[in-house]
């Protein structure tokens, strides 16, 4: 089912802007999906649609100062820490007259409230919903849930669980994310989140991906030649693409960048000077960054380094992590690549891609088979208090 998420894009647009405050750049395909190449806005909203389950593929996030391979994992284990401690509720719910009911199991109006109130609130965004967009939203987010029963009725007819052994380790590896030692702790009080419920909402997200793992993906198959025939109708995917190596100093006041510019002007040793000054942890290779491609670097950082020639060095840049200096050492315009070149890459997108319409099938197809019953009317009526404005 396809949704019209207009009024809650800008809310989306808005989380993901306050989460790239941890230095993340978010690319988000759920499960082993793939990551289209479109805005991680708009891949977000398509995930919203249809409740999946998130998890970074390899490769897809960028921090400034880090390199890709040391991110991944730390940026699965936040997000997956901030997401649910927005998602997941502080106290019991009340027994209420159920607002849906799938094979007879209840969507309480409470848990609906709840829920529906942290997602929409999640962003912070002040702006006003119409009630046209605000009737809308209730109806796509009940979908939401009630997927996610069908889903979890699934999981029980197949006897898939999270053992207390895999969640404790999930743990582990979401606290090790965070610099300090007591920091997991301190966001959980800050957020006043009661942590059995967040406990086992991630259990309940760990055992969805389990489900769709075994039921989904394990059941798609990909051949050679319907991957070269899937090469041929999308061959400017794998185009060539130009990269530049860089390398950049970075502080964080713009008076000492301005200082560091000036005795750059007047020829000092760009790797010297990046070595003494800059705060990145690349500074002790003399700012050397590598070759990064086009979307890599925050967009203030992308919109100059692709259009400055060898050699050049730019004036201050301002980003969300200090005040940048960068150096343009090479172009590298990309060279035509043959089949053996790509084939690894195209049959996991190709795979990737087949995973995503065996998805949606047999989303559908638990839909399909469920007794699902709406109470049209108390959801009507049901008004739920958000910090947004609705006047």
């Amino acid at each position: 089912m396809k949704f019209m998420w207009k009024a809650a894009f800008t809310r989306v647009q808005n989380f993901i802007s306050q989460f790239e405050t941890f230095a993340f750049y978010l690319k988000l395909p759920p499960l082993s999906f793939p990551c289209k190449r479109e805005s991680s806005i708009r891949f977000a909203v398509s995930r919203l649609r249809e409740n999946r389950v998130w998890i970074p593929a390899s490769g897809m996030t960028k921090r400034v100062l880090l390199r890709r391979p040391q991110l991944n994992k730390i940026l699965f284990n936040l997000f997956c820490a901030f997401f649910i401690l927005n998602i997941c509720g502080c106290q019991e719910n009340a027994p209420t007259r159920p607002v849906a009911t799938v094979d007879g199991v209840k969507i309480s109006i409470s848990e609906f409230n709840e829920r529906f109130t942290r997602e929409m609130n999640i962003s912070m965004d002040k702006s006003p919903l119409t009630p046209a967009d605000y009737d809308r939203l209730k109806e796509e987010f009940l979908n939401v849930l009630i997927n996610e029963k069908a889903m979890l009725l699934r999981a029980g007819e197949l006897s898939i669980s999270v053992s207390d052994a895999e969640l404790m380790k999930k743990i582990e590896e979401i606290k090790e994310s965070y610099l300090l030692d007591d920091g997991f702790e301190r966001v959980l009080a800050a957020q006043r989140v009661n942590y059995g419920i967040w406990k086992e909402e991630l259990r309940k997200r760990m055992m969805l991906e389990k489900l769709i793992l075994s039921d989904v993906n394990a059941n798609v198959t990909v051949k050679e030649n319907e991957a070269r025939q899937f090469h041929r109708t999308h061959r400017g995917m794998y185009a060539p693409e130009k990269r530049v190596h860089v390398a950049q100093i970075v502080v964080l006041k713009r008076e000492r960048a301005e200082i560091i510019l000036n005795r750059l002007k007047r020829g000092e040793n760009f790797d010297k000077v990046a070595a003494l000054e800059s705060i990145g942890p690349e500074g002790a290779k003399g700012g050397d960054l590598g070759f990064v491609g086009p979307g890599v670097m925050p967009e203030e950082i992308d919109a100059v380094i692709f259009s400055q020639l060898p050699g050049e060095i730019s004036s201050v840049i301002e980003s969300q992590y200090g005040y940048h200096i960068v150096k343009i050492i090479e172009i590298d315009k990309g060279t035509k690549k043959k089949w053996a070149d790509v084939k690894e890459r195209v049959l996991t997108d190709f795979r990737k891609q087949k995973e995503e319409q065996a998805y949606v099938l047999w989303l559908e197809s638990l839909r399909s088979k469920a007794v699902i019953k709406i109470d049209q009317e108390l959801l009507n009526k049901e008004t739920v208090p958000l910090n947004h404005g609705t006047e």
